[in-house]
């Protein structure tokens, strides 16, 4: 064997587990994200429904409501940031969809006014300078995340009465 075939065959043999690799870290980074959120959600919801059995279903109208406020926002970061070629080739049964996932909470929009409400970020009476400072961070980016999430509802057809927030 001379040493241009030696060398294919390391390259070749380099290049397909690279590919593979990089295709088995995505689609199982994907599929462990997915499930360990799922855990979460579950944990999540025992709280809800503690809620609903309590009689306060506006605990739990609150948390969806905040839940399309987010699903909205995180379109939003996807289409900004998101890696589109990798996400279609490995999750096609999301990204077929997406679209109408987010006309689906555009169109409820068009009837709830956004409820995400970026106040629970203003300082108040006996904070320390230091979760002033984080706070002031995460008004800011509150902020930037309620006028994307307007944004977005405008370049789908919802009316300005339905993107005024309103208070928690």
């Amino acid at each position: 064997m001379n040493k241009i075939t030696l060398l294919f065959i390391v390259i070749a043999c380099s290049a397909i587990g690279f590919i593979g690799g990089t295709y088995y870290g995505f689609k199982e980074g994907a599929e462990n994200h997915g499930l360990l959120e799922q855990v979460a959600q579950g944990a999540l919801s025992r709280h809800q429904l503690a809620s609903i059995e309590k009689g306060e279903i506006e605990n739990v109208t609150h948390l969806f409501e905040l839940n399309i406020d987010a699903g909205l926002h995180r379109y939003v970061m996807y289409e900004e940031s998101g890696n589109r070629i990798l996400s279609e080739l490995f999750m096609l049964e999301v990204t077929s969809n997406l679209d109408s996932y987010v006309d689906l909470m555009a169109e409820y929009r068009r009837d709830h006014p956004i409820v995400f409400n970026s106040d629970w970020a203003l300082p108040v009476d006996g904070d320390d300078e230091e979760t002033k400072k984080w706070k002031k961070q995460e008004y800011n980016g509150s902020e930037k995340m309620l006028l994307e999430i307007r944004e977005l509802l405008r370049s789908r057809g919802v009316p300005e009465s339905a993107l005024t927030k309103q208070s928690t």
